[in-house]
């Protein structure tokens, strides 16, 4: 069973996946991976996560983020993040991953950027 807990809504063509628990390998990594899989099936590649409450990610959580991204940007699509948690933004800041990811404050800034 995931601890990871991923809820899904719609801004016009953006989906908004709030994220919350951990993103950690088989935890967190592969839901994620399936069912981001699952929306680019559908056609839907503006993807913005919402990582206020992903409390703790771990380099499978990193390595799902990396391929998700890269995946998206593919298909002209695009994956950006939300109020990352501490650990989330430390996270990011280390690996330097922070130059890669559109960060945002708010769900509306990350929708609006489009």
């Amino acid at each position: 069973m995931p601890h990871m807990h991923i809820s899904e809504r719609r801004v016009g063509d953006v989906t908004i996946l709030t994220l919350k628990g951990r993103l950690v390998l088989e935890e967190g990594d592969a839901p994620l991976r399936e069912h981001i899989d699952a929306l680019i099936r559908e056609g839907r590649v503006a993807i913005v996560l919402n990582a206020h409450d992903v409390t703790y990610m771990d380099s499978c959580g990193i390595g799902a983020l990396v391929a998700k991204y890269v995946s998206l940007r593919q298909r002209g699509g695009s994956l950006k993040l939300v109020s990352p948690s501490r650990r989330f933004q430390h996270l990011l800041d280390v690996t330097h991953l922070v130059s890669v990811f559109d960060t945002y404050d708010s769900e509306e800034a990350a929708v609006e950027s489009r």
